[in-house]
């Protein structure tokens, strides 16, 4: 409140000797002089009231006062309030009543107390005296201090996010259709490829940017969001910017509704993709690319190991037909029979290499006929009994038939092929065995060997394409053959896995159902 009127100098007098009592009772408010009402007005006041004399101390204050000075009024008149407070002296509160005491001249101001009190404090100069009036605004103050501090904080905040979205060339947006107001991050408009944010944005100016070929796409979702129940939808489509160019966007909407669910806000986040969408293009052809080549490499290296093969072919039957040529040696013989299994080898090497390239591309090629399953495996069994001597290990086969279906012959015999060079290659010399039953229409195939086997963390990891079994002690080979196994086997509608062989080493099983 307002300081309240000034006392005649001989009424202050009368009344700086001895306070006048407060009526006991409502009653005897009627008979009270005006000092008296002066008193009880002064003490009923919620600001702390203090009256200085010319040279600074206390000649008149209420209780609020004396209990802030922390001393009994009667203690303090008479008493400059920095005297009777110390702590005082040098504040805030000190610098300005000495100067309100030197010039005479009133104010309002804010002092934080040394008990870290905040007072709104009004003085004004009153005949000779100099009034004072201190509010206690601590809390109010406190508030005020933790606002600021909130909105610096949310300052920060906002600066933060603003240098995330800026980084991760993200934008957000907030459309009230109620009230129509657009809300767009900083960098919205640059996505759109415009340096500076323009000065307003509409639907229709972000529809006429999408590409011919995404909008409708883009329109249908939007009215989807009015139309259904659908609460957030999200989209990828080219934009095209200013200067012709077209970039890529990730847009994420979602709908507030409200009660009768109807649609009043929509929020959403823009994300450039345009950097990701362009490796994504160069990945895509440097795999085409690759595929390409090994699509042509596998061609161009039939073409001199066919050759290749029937050259030797020519030298044995030389050396079989003309036995006392010089070709007959035991010695040729040997090179000869080790140069066409590297032939052999090299050849399965080509074939598995233009394979994988016709798995990725989707054009590996099956001829599905009416035969016996069993018979293909015993004629490859009795293929591999040569390699299988070579290389000293015992290859034994039990295939129970017959196994009538519809498979892929050249197929089935490449992963029965795969499975034997693969036992052979890494049983460690170990023998061999292949088992093919047939039960209640599945034919269950078993190559089995007795070397190291497979952790079984590996398992799943050697379908893989390149892998190998680490625990092999023989490495070789470029990694395709089961993964080439699995790709023919499932396309028989069948599977394939490796399991841990009683007595060591590793059964790789193959059910079909034919």
């Amino acid at each position: 409140m307002g300081p309240v009127p000034p006392l005649s100098v001989k009424s202050q007098e009368r009344r700086s000797t001895e306070r006048a009592p407060l009526p006991a009772a409502a009653a005897d408010e009627a008979g009270l002089s005006p000092e008296a009402r002066l008193c009880v007005l002064q003490e009923m006041m919620e600001e702390a009231f203090i009256s200085l004399d010319a040279h600074g101390c206390i000649r008149e204050l209420n209780g609020r006062a004396a209990a802030l000075l922390g001393q009994p009024a009667e203690q303090l008149r008479g008493q400059e309030p920095w005297g009777a407070w110390p702590e005082l002296a040098g504040t805030v509160l000190h610098e300005r009543l000495m100067t309100a005491l030197t010039t005479r001249e009133g104010g309002r101001f804010l002092a934080e107390l040394p008990s870290r009190m905040w007072l709104e404090v009004t003085v004004r100069a009153v005949g000779d005296e100099t009034w004072v009036l201190a509010a206690d605004i601590t809390r109010r103050q406190q508030a005020e201090t933790e606002v600021a501090r909130t909105e610096e904080r949310f300052r920060q905040m906002g600066e933060r996010f603003q240098v995330a979205l800026e980084s991760a060339q993200m934008a957000v947006w907030e459309t009230n259709l109620a009230t129509g107001h657009v809300f767009r991050s900083e960098g919205h408009d640059r996505l759109y490829g415009y340096p500076e944010p323009l000065p307003e944005w509409t639907h229709e100016r972000f529809l006429a940017s999408i590409h011919p070929e995404d909008r409708p796409e883009v329109e249908s979702q939007v009215a989807a969001l009015f139309s259904s129940s659908m609460d957030a939808y999200a989209s990828t489509f080219r934009t095209r910017w200013p200067d012709g160019s077209w970039h890529w966007l990730i847009s994420r909407a979602k709908a507030l509704r409200d009660a009768a669910g109807h649609v009043v806000v929509v929020r959403g986040a823009i994300l450039d993709v345009t950097a990701l969408k362009e490796a994504e293009t160069a990945l895509q052809e440097a795999v085409r690319t690759r595929d390409d080549f090994l699509s042509l490499a596998s061609h161009e290296l039939r073409t001199p190991l066919t050759s290749l093969r029937l050259q030797l072919q020519m030298l044995r039957r030389m050396a079989e037909t003309v036995p006392g040529e010089p070709l007959a040696a035991p010695k040729v013989v040997a090179k000869l029979d080790t140069t066409e299994r590297q032939l052999r080898r090299l050849g399965a090497l080509v074939d598995n290499l233009l394979d994988v390239s016709r798995i990725q591309t989707g054009k590996l090629d099956f001829q599905f006929t009416e035969g016996d399953l069993a018979a293909a495996v015993s004629d490859l069994v009795a293929r591999f009994a040569d390699e299988a001597r070579q290389a000293g290990v015992t290859l034994s086969a039990q295939v129970d038939g017959p196994a009538r279906g519809r498979f892929d012959r050249l197929r089935m015999e490449q992963v029965v092929s795969n499975l034997l060079a693969n036992a052979l290659r890494y049983g460690a010399g170990s023998p061999v065995r292949l088992t093919l039953t047939c039960e209640e229409g599945t034919v269950r195939l078993v190559v089995r060997d007795y070397g190291p086997g497979v952790a079984e963390k590996d398992r799943e990891r050697i379908f893989e394409r390149f892998a190998q079994n680490p625990n092999a002690v023989h490495k070789g080979g470029l990694g395709l053959g089961l993964y080439i196994v699995r790709q023919i086997v499932e396309a028989h509608h069948g599977r394939v896995r490796v399991e841990e062989a009683p007595g060591g080493g590793a059964a790789f099983v193959v059910e079909l159902s034919l």
